[in-house]
């Protein structure tokens, strides 16, 4: 800690003296010409006049603000392009040794009318990296219709999608979502399936975040930013999709933007389902008995999503407020019918095998309530601002439902349960947050943050007495259950630029207090801890526009509650979980390089990172009794995750683009538990390959090929796999109506194994999609949202179910 509060303390020092020395040939800000808001996304050029190559290339900063150094004495134009706006060129500009040019305010102008100056979708980049995030552009992947988050960002270096849809970066699940930079309703992979493909402008991934960010997330945070900019009067769209696999949805989006304020209404209505064949061997030893079990046949699942939400913003010369609210229904289903038989070899006894059909189904589900506001005081045009903002959400009326059957042959049932888990929850969180700019250049952040999650219930069971032909409630299955956890945070981020090298250091100190109430005897816990959280992002640009990014931030992933549950409940009749009160926190040092050079159209970059985890939390299955298995949550050891990102994207002919992203990396885990595992590495990578044509004026095809490289865990590992998926898009009526049609996994090539093996338990799980999966999404909208093509992706988080087995 003492050698990472000295590279603290030098990167401020730095950042303050490099703040004063600042000097730009030429600059300027980038604003909207209609709102006067700051654009902060966006590519400027500098061209030689009469050239038609740029020199010299570079984005704003979140000020709007950008420059240019080293600029020789010559005549240049400067080029600003972004989708939606209209190409701005200034007048010849003559750069002397002596001559600073400041530009003021570069207003672009949206586009009224058509998208002709942008119908190239590929002008666009798919990633763009900045100083301390990566942004994935929404409308550059249209592959397959009525997805959501998950879908944009399944061609993204790192990402992988398991068997039932669980989002993973380089290895970990273990990430935030925030929503517009506020936290989502729902966590991780369901909260990127709630938000519809079509509202989402782009996707800012931030694998070191800064010290004014969340600390929890060992990989760091996923900001879904969400289309809202408007031209006046009214803009909507409409999206309705289906599949083979009888999914469905349907979104709508209405705002009316007036010359100060702005209002909005929408809302969805998802049934994202997954059909999967399932198929598992699994061997357990408990004492002298050893149980060899094989279940076999289809499952289904359904992630479920009823809302509507509504929101208004005022925009005031020097104020702003905004408020939002969301209320609905949603949750997940799974249900498997299986053909399950059953062997039980005990020492000096003939072996005895039963046959049963296993019926289980499980349903997780909640009323939501979301309420957030927002306020924000500007005191000048250069940064230099105040904002608070509150938000809560309530979840009422949870159930978790477990129902499970084992049936004879003949349809009688000879065991069974049901398990409910009934629970509320709360979160609240609010924030001030302070912004002072200095020497135009420099910048001073500081904050003050308050969180805080409840959630209690009760665990109940009643099992199946064959005796009596009766279910019966099992008064030693019965829990009750309480947990609040309450995290104070304060940050300071000091950052500035000089010629072509930007840096930004900061530190971020967070108390947390955790309570935990169980009716299980001696389970109660309360636990204290004080912490600091640094960050370092450095960033320089050589000449002819090579581009260096380094960043450093520890992190911490805090147990949730279902992690330390000390009771046991029932995933399906054959396996049982419980949680574990005394777990700890993880902790995560993650460094990363990035490089990034543009030749033209064409992109190159590439990351190298390493990431080091102390006390990592993983899933840990044991023999539990005969032909049944225990799961449980344990601080495992350590693990290290060491590799290269690269992304090339190459624009060969007018109406062919083409992506490759790529990952590779070396995984390490050091078991240091006694027994429940091994210390394992493997070589982990995944290969993704993106093609879009032009067919015509408005038509595109697109085609994306992937490959899944294998994986290791402290127990077994998980195999490679691969597939492919086409998909064709075409406009009618002025681009206001779009069609998509996505075949998914055409050769049906995705096949998730898993392998676990200790000395008592062997598990083989295979997970295939039951059949390749066709998509309509038909999509229409008007006013301003038609400046925008509106973007569906293919579900590749629906190719499997039954990977929580």
């Amino acid at each position: 800690m003492n050698k990472l509060c000295m590279l603290l303390t030098l990167c401020l020092w730095c950042a303050i003296s490099y703040a004063g020395q600042a000097d730009y040939q030429v600059k300027g800000r980038l604003v909207d010409a209609e709102s006067g808001a700051v654009i902060d996304f966006a590519d400027v050029f500098l061209f030689r006049t009469g050239e038609n190559q740029p020199v010299k290339q570079t984005f704003p900063d979140k000020q709007g603000i950008f420059g240019f150094t080293d600029v020789s004495d010559e005549s240049y134009t400067l080029m600003v392009r972004l989708v939606g706006y209209d190409v701005y060129a200034s007048q010849p500009l003559a750069v002397t040794g002596q001559a600073r040019i400041d530009l003021g305010d570069v207003r672009l102008e949206p586009l009224e009318t058509g998208l002709a100056e942008v119908e190239v979708v590929a002008e666009k980049r798919q990633l763009v990296y900045k100083l301390d995030k990566k942004v994935v552009e929404a409308s550059s992947n249209m592959m397959g219709s009525g997805g959501s988050a998950v879908d944009i960002l399944e061609n993204t270096p790192s990402i992988r999608v398991d068997a039932e849809g669980e989002v993973t970066f380089r290895g970990s699940s273990g990430f935030l979502v925030y929503i517009d930079g506020k936290p989502s309703v729902f966590t991780g992979t369901q909260a990127l399936e709630q938000v519809p493909a079509g509202h989402i402008e782009n996707i800012e991934i931030i694998t070191t975040p800064s010290a004014k960010h969340d600390t929890d997330g060992d990989v760091g945070i996923i900001n879904i930013i969400t289309k809202k900019h408007s031209q006046k009067g009214w803009s909507g769209m409409v999206n309705l999709s289906g599949s083979t696999w009888l999914s469905r949805h349907v979104d709508f989006l209405l705002t009316k933007q007036n010359d100060r304020s702005r209002w909005y209404i929408g809302g969805q209505w998802t049934d994202r389902l997954r059909k999967s064949d399932f198929d598992q061997e699994k061997t357990t030893v408990v004492g002298d008995q050893t149980t060899i079990s094989h279940s076999i046949g289809p499952r289904t699942g359904d992630s479920y999503h009823y809302t509507m939400k509504g929101g208004w913003s005022l925009e005031l010369p020097k104020t702003s407020i905004k408020v939002d609210l969301e209320g609905g229904y949603g949750g997940n289903k799974r249900r498997g019918d299986m053909k399950y038989q059953e062997t039980r070899i005990i020492k000096d006894a003939e072996p005895v095998t039963e046959y049963y059909n296993s019926i289980d189904d499980y349903d997780n589900d909640e009323n939501i309530g979301l309420g957030s506001f927002v306020v924000e005081h500007r005191f000048n045009q250069e940064g230099h601002k105040l904002s608070a903002s509150g938000y809560y959400k309530y979840g009422g009326n949870a159930l978790e439902y477990f129902f499970n059957d084992l049936n004879d042959l003949q349809g009688n049932r000879q065991q069974g349960h049901r398990a409910y888990e009934a629970e509320h929850r709360e979160t609240l969180r609010a924030n001030l947050d302070y912004a002072l700019p200095f020497q135009n250049i420099g910048k001073l952040e500081a904050g003050y943050q308050y969180y805080s999650y409840l959630e209690d219930g009760d665990y109940k069971m009643e099992w199946w007495n064959p005796e009596t032909q009766s279910f019966y409630w099992r008064d030693d299955i019965y829990n009750t259950f309480y947990f609040q956890e309450g995290v104070n945070s304060i940050y300071a981020i000091l950052s500035g630029a000089w010629k072509g090298l930007e840096a930004q250091a900061g530190v971020r100190g967070e108390h947390t207090h955790t309570v935990l109430r169980s009716s299980v005897p001696g389970a109660d816990r309360t636990k204290n801890r004080f912490e600091f959280f640094p960050s370092v992002h450095l960033g320089y640009t050589f000449p002819n526009d090579h581009r260096l990014l380094f960043s450093y931030s520890r992190r911490t992933t805090r147990p949730q509650l279902y992690y330390m549950e000390p009771y046991i409940t029932y995933r399906d009749f054959y396996t049982a979980e419980i949680g574990n009160p005394d777990i700890r926190p993880e902790y995560i040092n993650s460094f990363e390089m990035n490089y990034r050079k543009a030749f033209g159209e064409n992109t190159v970059s590439a990351t190298l990172f390493h990431r080091s985890r102390k006390d990592k939390i993983e899933r840990l299955r044991v023999p539990y009794m005969a032909g049944v298995t225990l799961d449980s949550m344990a601080n495992v050891g350590h693990d290290y995750s060491t590799g290269l990102e690269l992304s090339v994207a190459l624009h060969p002919v007018r109406w062919w683009n083409t992506t490759v992203n790529g990952n590779i990396y070396h995984y390490q885990v050091k078991n240091e538990l006694s027994a429940g595992g091994k210390s394992e590495s493997s070589t982990n990578y995944d290969i993704l390959w993106n093609n879009l044509f032009a067919l015509g004026k408005y038509t595109r095809l697109q085609l994306d090929g992937s490959f899944v490289g294998p994986s290791v865990t402290t127990q077994g590992r998980t195999d490679s796999y691969w597939y492919a998926n086409v998909a064709v898009r075409h406009q009618l009526f002025d681009r206001k109506l779009t069609l998509t049609l996505a075949f998914k996994d055409i050769f049906r090539s995705a096949c998730y194994v898993s392998d676990i093996q200790t000395a008592d338990l062997r598990s083989l799980t295979k997970i295939k999609p039951k059949y390749p999966q066709i998509l309509l999404t038909i999509s229409y909208t008007f006013n301003s949202f038609k400046a925008k093509a509106t973007q569906e992706n293919d579900d590749r988080n629906e190719m499997f179910e039954g990977i929580k087995h």
